[in-house]
């Protein structure tokens, strides 16, 4: 039987441990479960000033696994994703290019990504993943980029809270 030949490695430009991150702002922190479920995986959203791009980064692990710590451009993970081979399912080989000496980063970043609903189990093979909604990041995005202005609900609740003056009583003088 005829081996599949290997992916083509994607190239990666993510931000190092060491580097300064001074330019990325953090506009989404959360946690999810690894892909079995046996661990909390902390992990960041962020923007670099300068460029709007999104960045995205495992922050923190319950477990014993050893991960990276840097910042991934979300269009390095688009690209190491649109660039699988379709023939080959989905797997967190994909994002493997975008780590070098780690084994776990790649399988903790595809949990995110499963989280954020990027990407979603194949139904008949839960080891297998397909992509979702890539356009989900535009709306990590948006809410950054314009504050969200209080619904008229909202302000008539608040006053409605806010204790009342009692009126002082008429005199006659």
């Amino acid at each position: 039987m005829a081996r599949k030949p290997a992916p083509a490695k994607t190239k990666s430009t993510p931000i190092t441990d060491d580097s300064p991150t001074s330019s990325i702002t953090t506009i989404r922190t959360s946690t999810c479960s690894n892909l079995l479920s046996t661990q909390t995986l902390g992990y960041e959203i962020g923007i670099e000033a300068e460029t709007s791009a999104l960045y995205w980064r495992v922050s923190s692990n319950t477990g014993n696994g050893y991960w990276s710590r840097a910042w991934v451009r979300f269009t390095d993970i688009q690209t190491a994703l649109n660039d699988w081979p379709k023939d080959i399912p989905l797997t967190s080989m994909a994002l493997k290019p975008l780590f070098t000496g780690s084994v776990n980063s790649s399988s903790f970043l595809l949990a995110t990504l499963v989280t954020e609903g990027i990407l979603e189990p194949v139904p008949d093979n839960l080891r297998h993943y397909q992509i979702a909604n890539l356009d989900a990041v535009a709306e990590l995005q948006s809410p950054h980029s314009k504050p969200a202005k209080a619904k008229p609900k909202a302000k008539a609740k608040a006053a409605a809270r806010m204790p009342k003056a009692k009126a002082k009583p008429a005199t006659g003088k």
